[in-house]
């Protein structure tokens, strides 16, 4: 992709009038990483959304709430009771990369390898849209297809909200990849919510080894209700897998991956099953 013009706005306002007087020629940009996996020789305007604010991390109420143009790397440092995202940022790319790239831009256009829509479905994050005037959108909706739908006329993704984790919920995420700087093979991610030994709400989703990141109901149909132990994971972890629709990627076979994925499904239970144990309040 070709970059032909940078405008620079100062306010949300202003930011959404150029990118609806653009049209397909303009894009909202702030890490910028990327551009490089995005196709189309035309060239575009970019219109810089670093300058509007859209850089944070703070606590409001029942959620933490992130602003768009966050660094991954602010949010691997982050750290804030009943706060679990730092987890998953850290094993995404390298630091260089984590240091630009955001978590707007990681969600607003989701690519195969992305690990973030997985876990924001999981936590049943909220997103924060901007249309001259804000809308939130819960995550089941916002990645029921491409998120790339919901900017077409300028509107602009300004924050994510997450809930902030209540006594004995628990999340867990596992990332299986070739090496610490490669995309993903398989990405998943649990929240538990137990009543005593016994699991009373599940939500459970995965990426990178299908089309498009989904949350596991087959998954969370056999979790709720039982009893928070191996068995039980291990039966929630193969309906999961065989619900999916798994694909192969770097030389490894759809069979090979839907395996790697049950493997990551029954880790990422146990380990929001320990979390949630070891928070009473």
């Amino acid at each position: 992709m070709k970059l032909c013009e940078f405008i620079r706005p100062s306010t949300l306002a202003e930011a959404r009038k150029a990118l609806r007087a653009l049209g397909p020629k303009g894009m909202p940009l702030a890490g910028g990483t990327a551009l490089h996996f995005m196709q189309g020789k035309a060239p575009v305007a970019a219109v810089d959304i670093t300058r509007l604010g859209l850089s944070y991390i703070k606590q409001k109420g029942a959620f933490f709430e992130i602003g768009a143009a966050t660094p991954l790397s602010d949010i691997q440092r982050y750290r804030g009771p009943r706060w679990a995202m730092h987890e998953i940022c850290r094993r995404i790319s390298t630091h260089q990369v984590r240091n630009v790239s955001t978590i707007g831009g990681n969600i607003a256009r989701v690519f195969p390898w992305a690990d973030l829509p997985v876990v924001l479905l999981a936590m049943n994050a909220r997103m924060v849209i901007y249309s001259g005037k804000e809308k939130e959108m819960g995550a089941d909706e916002y990645f029921s297809s491409q998120p790339a739908r919901l900017f077409r006329d300028g509107e602009l993704l300004t924050a994510v909200k997450i809930p902030v984790l209540k006594a004995h919920h628990g999340f867990g995420s596992v990332k299986a990849s070739r090496n610490a700087a490669a995309f993903s093979l398989v990405t998943v991610a649990a929240l538990l919510e137990l009543d005593g030994a016994v699991i009373k709400s599940a939500r459970v989703a995965a990426g990178s080894g299908i089309p498009f990141p989904q949350r596991l109901k087959a998954a969370e149909a056999a979790l709720v209700g039982k009893e928070a132990r191996a068995e039980v994971f291990r039966a929630a972890a193969a309906a999961g897998g065989g619900a999916a629709k798994w694909t192969g990627g770097e030389g490894m076979s759809a069979d090979y991956i839907r395996r790697l994925a049950e493997v990551s499904i029954f880790d990422s239970l146990e380990r929001a099953a320990e979390f949630a144990r070891g928070r009473a309040e």
